[in-house]
């Protein structure tokens, strides 16, 4: 848990949590539509897939004073056991631009790290510069360059963060 003040000296403070959820709940369900919803222009969720990701990925909740603000859904790589890829990430509006993303994704990151997870991917659209920094500025490097979709015409770069290994507990 950490504080955070969310609009400078005068601004109202919240206590930022960071939530693995594992049950399949209809209100939570219903929570990653709805984020869903209001990152993307359009949806990538159904029912059926939040309900998939619940039981056989990692979903991280992201709390203000209790209140879900965002959501990240990852499942591990077939092809890279060692590796996880994010495959959502979405901060309600009026919450964005505050460098609350930049506290999430690393929060991930490091629980990620924690299970032992050595590398983390994602596709990212071009033109989401703001996404872009923030996962650069999290370890994140460009890897390639995605074919645009042919639906919409959009461009995706895949990118790819290295985990360090966690620290040694000596007992």
């Amino acid at each position: 848990m950490e504080t955070f003040r969310i609009d400078g000296a005068a601004g109202r403070s919240f206590v930022l949590e960071i939530d693995e959820v594992r049950d399949v709940d209809e209100d939570i369900v219903r929570t990653l539509i709805d984020i869903d919803l209001q990152t993307f222009s359009e949806s990538t969720f159904s029912q059926y897939t939040a309900r998939a990701f619940l039981r056989n990925g990692r979903v991280f909740l992201l709390r203000a004073d209790g209140r879900t603000i965002g959501s990240c859904v990852c499942m591990r790589s077939w092809d890279r056991p060692s590796e996880a890829m994010i495959l959502s990430m979405g901060i309600r509006p009026g919450w964005r631009g505050r460098g609350i993303g930049l506290r999430f994704v690393t929060g991930i990151l490091d629980r990620l790290r924690n299970k032992g997870v050595r590398g983390v991917s994602l596709m990212v659209s071009l033109d989401n510069r703001r996404a872009i920094r923030v996962y650069e500025e999290t370890g994140f490097v460009v890897e390639e360059a995605m074919e645009r979709d042919s639906r919409t015409g959009e461009a995706y770069v895949l990118m790819r963060c290295q985990l360090a290994e966690p620290p040694v507990q000596v007992v």
